[in-house]
């Protein structure tokens, strides 16, 4: 596979909305934080938004979706799981095209992500539900470890928070 990843633009904008009506993302992207991401990500591609929306592709094929964003420190909220003083920035992902999931991609998609678009970040926070056991699988597989719990805003359920240190 050949991994490499651009941001989302006005041609692939239909299909993360295809993606996000999927089964195995919906699950996890609805209510509020999918409102959210969606009005967020038209933001990104109007120039007016501080997260950064990717496209992951296995040579030329789109295969996975990325979030990124900047934690400020030391105003952010985010700041308190932070333990290093270097660049942070979130993260939130997932495989969009069916065919490739259950193959043990994600961990090495994350890596590869990480490596060529942020080389200078030193820590990378996600926060997947609680009871999204395949996604805690997959980040601690690909190095994040789990750091604390709590419920965000923008959901009523409990999520694990996980930290990757460089």
């Amino acid at each position: 596979m050949i991994m490499n990843f651009k941001p989302v633009d006005n041609d692939t904008r239909n299909l993360v909305h295809q993606w996000l009506q999927e089964p195995h993302v919906s699950e996890w992207f609805y209510g509020d934080g999918l409102k959210n991401t969606l009005k967020h990500l038209d933001e990104f591609l109007s120039g007016k938004s501080l997260a950064q929306y990717w496209i992951g592709y296995d040579s030329d094929r789109p295969i996975a979706f990325f979030i990124t964003s900047s934690v400020n420190k030391p105003t952010d909220e985010l700041t308190k799981w932070c333990v290093d003083n270097g660049a942070t920035i979130t993260l939130d992902m997932f495989i969009g095209d069916k065919s490739y999931l259950g193959k043990g991609l994600a961990a090495p998609l994350i890596k590869a992500f990480l490596s060529s678009r942020f080389p200078e970040v030193k820590e990378v926070l996600i926060d997947p539900e609680a009871t999204n056991t395949k996604a805690i699988h997959v980040y601690s597989k690909a190095g994040f470890n789990k750091i604390g719990e709590f419920i965000p805003s923008h959901s009523p359920h409990l999520h694990t928070m996980m930290r990757l240190n460089s």
